[in-house]
């Protein structure tokens, strides 16, 4: 299979939702083919432990030429990890993951967690949900025709030194963070262009759609 440069992965327990993008690759995490299903989008490869589809799920997703690789129940990995080491053997550019909060809370955090790791591939990444889109920034953001859309950034290293917000209700200049604290939760995009900057440190962007 060639190298994608946009791929979206769809993990299992993810609800539909708009996406504004097309892809180059799409890859459906075990139950994640039953949301790409809903969704009408065409899966280039299945993968995982496909405990969480029929028997006639995968024939299914075969007859149609999808590609399917499965791996064992008893794994290291989860298929959502799975599925992101796939979507980076491949050289892709940029990786959204659409996924869920209303799985079990060590599931969601631990699929919250590949964009860190998909952040150490160099690559590009958002978890997309129905409700947000997640980032993680360690320079500068720009938010453009989102006003009235809430948007919060948590620190996620051990300081965040020189961050800016502009564009929003409580803007802030050159400010240092520590991770724990919450003074950058629950703002409010009031100007077609938003921007956040950082000089040193990571943060989670957190955007309401």
């Amino acid at each position: 299979m060639l190298s994608s440069k946009k791929t979206l992965i769809i993990l299992s327990q993810s609800e539909p939702c708009k996406l504004e993008n097309s892809f180059d690759l799409v890859l459906a995490s075990d139950g994640g083919y039953k949301t790409a299903k809903k969704m009408g989008l065409e899966v280039d490869v299945l993968l995982g432990d496909l405990d969480s589809i029929t028997r006639n799920d995968v024939e299914e997703a075969r007859s149609i030429g999808i590609e399917v690789i499965s791996f064992p129940i008893d794994k290291d990995k989860t298929d959502g990890e799975l599925a992101v080491d796939y979507a980076i053997s491949l050289d892709s550019k940029e990786i959204i993951i659409l996924g869920s909060f209303k799985e079990e809370l060590d599931h969601a955090l631990g699929n919250l967690f590949l964009l860190f790791k998909i952040y150490n591939a160099g690559i590009k990444s958002m978890l997309l949900t129905q409700n947000y889109e997640i980032e993680l920034i360690d320079s500068f953001k720009e938010y453009i025709d989102k006003i009235g859309n809430e948007i919060s950034f948590i620190p996620v290293s051990e300081i965040v030194e020189g961050l800016s917000i502009k564009g929003c209700k409580y803007e802030i200049n050159n400010v240092s963070v520590e991770m724990g604290q919450t003074l950058t939760l629950r703002n409010l995009i009031v100007d077609k262009k938003a921007k956040v900057y950082l000089k040193k440190g990571k943060i989670l962007s957190i955007l309401k759609r």
